[in-house]
């Protein structure tokens, strides 16, 4: 599935993520259009990690069953972050193999990393899938992602003509 206009945090889409794979976290508003899709989504790979046998309907219920899709508010209240989150769920999309496909806007592909960043908005193309290896429950697979817009940035960092502006105005540049 594509998820549309998502703000996204922890993007790691030009190099790998310190698990050795490409990675972003999807934050949807709780009044976000495709939140209902996404929940579908998840709910249509219990039903295939069921029917396949990977898990049981009481695996699924059971608080070690892992669920791709987080309360941003619950999860983060205690933590820098709560501002970002709060009034969101988020899912963490993974890729371990190759990198995930990027495009601009104009479906090119995208060769400037400025629009890699948390904060950023992207479409996203995900699948969710049953898994049962060390633990059970729902994966979520990065597949391709396409820069949509700038947003603020969610990691404090500002770009160096703003970093270094008072300097320029003071002349104090040595």
């Amino acid at each position: 599935m594509i998820v549309k206009n998502v703000r996204c945090d922890w993007v790691f889409l030009a190099e790998t993520n310190q698990h050795g794979g490409y990675s972003m976290c999807l934050m949807l508003p709780n009044s976000h259009p495709q939140l209902k899709e996404v929940t579908a989504a998840i709910d249509a790979a219990k039903a295939k990690g069921i029917s396949s046998g990977k898990f049981s309907e009481a695996n699924t219920k059971s608080a070690n069953f892992k669920n791709p899709l987080h309360d941003g508010t619950a999860e983060h209240a205690s933590d820098e972050r709560p501002a970002h989150y709060a009034g969101h769920m988020y899912v963490n999309a993974n890729q371990k193999g190759s990198q995930p496909g990027l495009v601009g806007p104009d479906l090119q592909p995208l060769m400037d990393d400025s629009c890699l960043y948390s904060g950023a908005f992207y479409n996203v193309e995900v699948n969710f899938y049953p898994f049962d290896t060390k633990s059970k429950g729902i994966g979520c697979g990065l597949n391709n992602a396409m820069f949509v817009k700038h947003g603020d940035r969610l990691d404090g960092r500002t770009n160096a003509e703003e970093a270094f502006a008072g300097l320029a105005a003071e002349g104090d540049l040595q």
